[in-house]
């Protein structure tokens, strides 16, 4: 299977679907990509009018295994011929239990491990948060500049970007403070922090930015933050919901930081594409929490928990860790060869296959989201679905799934790196 363009993208059905959806569905839901899809296999997506193309978004990352996995569709339809739903903390049953120990004992913290689980990324990171409080007794949340944690009222709080997260939506939750992420160029200024730290439940970080433009933190940053940590009795909270399941090389992006985190928050690729979310952490801090207090009707579906279980062993024995490490090589390497042809192309950075390539005006050097949209719109009239991050939405990132074969691969970057050069 190959790319196969049929029409002018967005092709007719898909022109008459956008029409329908104007009418019915609310404006606020924006699109990046305005082709209706009706098939997805490994790394491909076909459109209503027939169109194929390969996917670089992969659902913002919720695809790490690829569309349509063999291993997963069988899990899931297994479970459904059984029971959709009983609510586990209505009626249980063993799939939860079999994911929280499995996960408990893939997390890289040495403690004991327990889980619990949710039902999107916010959830997740909320859930953290009420956890970090309920074992500390302090109220206090730590995060860094251009992070992103969700859209819930407590994690639009956590987040960075103004315009369009948050604008319109405050007031926001108090006790939340920013300090600078510590990226290769900024180290963490803890001197001219606004609170007391004893007052602070939890610091939060996301080992490579997401949103925030695919920024991987320093080593040396992360460890100062976790000594600071230690000395305040600060909990620290790996946020893993993009960077998680091999995406950057291994299991978890905190292993290559030599950092323990307390608690880590996974969601998108968790279940190959179904709704399910978790937290993941030190057993001591998880059950701190009184009975009843975390929790929701559709936490830790039993349909989602048998994808979940599906995907850990497609993790494994398909080494998509590995994988993404091939992947981010091949992309580097491709991407580097046109940088002299290139010049509005900042750089190209990341962790494994979680790459970011910054446009700016190669004139004024500032970014250049015009240009950014031109070379996306060009990848997606030539058959690449692809998604951009960033403050200033001047960063293309790369999500495909960690499944992709060598020669898809290769003809997806062809269309990027001609995107690139043209525009």
């Amino acid at each position: 299977m190959s790319v196969k363009i049929l029409t002018n993208i967005p092709g007719p059905r898909s022109l008459e679907l956008a029409e329908r959806r104007s009418n019915s569905v609310a404006q606020g839901h924006g699109t990046v990509c305005n082709v209706y899809i009706r098939k997805g296999e490994g790394p491909f997506l076909t459109d209503v009018d027939n169109n194929v193309f390969i996917d670089f978004a992969g659902g913002i990352g919720t695809v790490n295994i690829g569309h349509s996995h063999p291993k997963v569709i069988n899990a899931i339809n297994n479970q459904v011929k059984n029971y959709l739903h009983t609510c586990f903390t209505v009626a249980p049953y063993e799939s939860y239990i079999k994911l929280a120990e499995k996960l408990s004992s893939l997390a890289p913290i040495n403690n004991h491990c327990k889980a619990a689980f949710f039902n999107s990324g916010a959830e997740a990171v909320e859930n953290a948060i009420k956890i970090a409080r309920s074992y500390t007794k302090r109220k206090g949340i730590l995060v860094f500049s251009h992070a992103f944690h969700g859209r819930t009222l407590m994690t639009m709080s956590m987040t960075y970007k103004e315009d369009p997260y948050k604008k319109g939506f405050g007031p926001f939750a108090p006790e939340v403070y920013t300090l600078p992420y510590p990226n290769d160029e900024n180290g963490i200024n803890f001197d001219n922090a606004n609170f007391d730290p004893k007052d602070i439940a939890c610091a939060v970080i996301e080992p490579v930015l997401g949103e925030g433009g695919f920024i991987p933190a320093s080593k040396s940053g992360m460890i100062e933050l976790k000594e600071y940590c230690t000395q305040n009795e600060i909990l620290f909270i790996s946020d893993e919901v993009q960077t998680g399941f091999g995406r950057t090389g291994s299991l978890f992006a905190i292993e290559q930081f030599d950092v323990e985190p307390d608690m880590i928050t996974i969601a998108k690729s968790i279940a190959g594409g179904l709704p399910l979310s978790g937290v993941v952490g030190k057993g001591e801090v998880i059950d701190s929490v009184h009975i009843g207090g975390i929790g929701g009707t559709y936490s830790g579906n039993p349909v989602s928990c048998e994808a979940a279980l599906a995907v850990l062993e497609i993790m494994e024995e398909e080494q998509l860790p590995k994988n993404a490490n091939r992947i981010g090589n091949t992309l580097r390497s491709r991407i580097n060869s046109i940088l002299p042809k290139c010049p509005w192309i900042k750089e190209i950075r990341g962790l494994g296959a979680m790459i970011g390539i910054e446009i700016i005006n190669d004139k004024t050097g500032k970014p250049d989201k015009e240009r950014t949209n031109r070379i996306h719109q060009t990848a997606l009239a030539n058959g690449l679905i692809m998604i951009t991050a960033g403050t200033f939405g001047n960063v293309i990132r790369t999500l495909m799934p960690l499944t992709i074969d060598e020669d898809t691969l290769h003809e997806g970057v062809d269309i990027l790196v001609n995107a690139l050069m043209h525009h």
